[in-house]
């Protein structure tokens, strides 16, 4: 940790020691994030006060303000960002070293932060968490479900799950599924509008748009192996897929779904699938950790978990 704050203390050498006390520090640094006392310490489960307390502790250390307080949120300083970066750093390594001797043992334990796509996570992941915690009781889980793609360093982010074609550089990525993706009506529609035959014709039908990072409004295709767009246009966009999908159940257009989402309907024959053989299959569903994380107890029980979660998707 010392070499880590190095540079803070250099930087500000008024301050003398006070970071040796890492309850605070996790405070402080939870306060930021979260940017609430009172959230703070339901969290932890301490009282406001004493957070209060802890933080004003800690700025009495350093002799300036770290967080501006409102009626409303807590908001970082300068110079409390600052704390806040190497404090996150350090008190990251530290829990990487206590993951480190963990693997001595056997059993997962410590906490495990994890975060997935809105949507899947809650069809997928969430239905198996019950099981997954019974067979972890060491283990305590803060799982976030969200169409923000968070950074998982300044997240502070175990595992991430996440369904890319292409992911970023310095981090492990454990292959989970394949993601399919399918081209759909509901039957009245393409009665009455007409069944599009090339990926050009869905510019002339109404289309309906799931908001988010995963899709936009350049639907992706593939022709003879390559990738390339259609630009689409309809008259309802929605980042809610359930509201896009009850939509396109009703007739109200053409929908670009996961196939997870629209199997049951595909099955049913309450949505037909148009240009099947234009479907990209370039994406897939990925673990992605941290490079120097990959190996502890706790890691690898929440790899396994995922692949069973998945396991049907391949």
């Amino acid at each position: 940790m010392g070499n880590v704050m190095t540079q803070f203390m250099e930087e500000h050498p008024h301050v003398s020691g006070g970071f040796e006390d890492l309850t605070t520090l996790r405070i402080f640094v939870r306060t930021v994030e979260i940017g609430n006392f009172s959230e703070v310490a339901r969290r932890i489960g301490a009282n406001p006060a004493m957070v209060s307390k802890r933080v004003a502790a800690l700025e009495s250390r350093v002799g300036q303000r770290l967080l501006n307080r409102n009626t409303r949120r807590l908001v970082v300083t300068e110079v409390g960002q600052l704390l806040y970066d190497h404090a996150m750093r350090a008190l990251q390594e530290l829990d990487q070293a206590a993951e480190e001797m963990s693997c001595l043992r056997d059993e997962a334990r410590g906490h495990l932060r994890v975060t997935a796509p809105l949507m899947l996570g809650q069809a997928v992941i969430a239905p198996r968490l019950a099981e997954f915690m019974r067979q972890n009781p060491l283990l305590s889980i803060d799982l976030s479900f969200s169409m923000e793609k968070l950074d998982l360093y300044k997240a502070g982010i175990d595992v991430a799950v996440r369904i890319a074609d292409v992911l970023d550089p310095g981090l492990t990525a454990v292959r989970l599924a394949s993601y399919r993706r399918v081209f759909c009506a509901a039957p009245s529609y393409l009665q009455l509008n007409g069944t599009p035959a090339i990926p050009d014709d869905l510019m002339g039908h109404n289309c309906l748009i799931t908001r988010g990072y995963s899709f936009t409004t350049r639907w992706q295709v593939q022709r003879d192996g390559e990738l390339s767009y259609v630009h689409v246009k309809g008259n309802f966009a929605s980042d809610s897929g359930q509201a896009v999908r009850t939509l396109c159940l009703a007739g109200g257009g053409v929908m670009m779904a996961p196939h997870w989402l629209v199997e049951s309907d595909l099955a049913s024959g309450a949505l037909i699938e148009v240009l099947a053989e234009y479907v990209p299959t370039n994406r897939a569903v990925y673990a992605v950790l941290l490079q120097r994380s990959a190996t502890s107890p706790k890691l690898r029980a929440a790899i396994e978990f995922l692949h069973s979660c998945f396991a049907e998707m391949e």
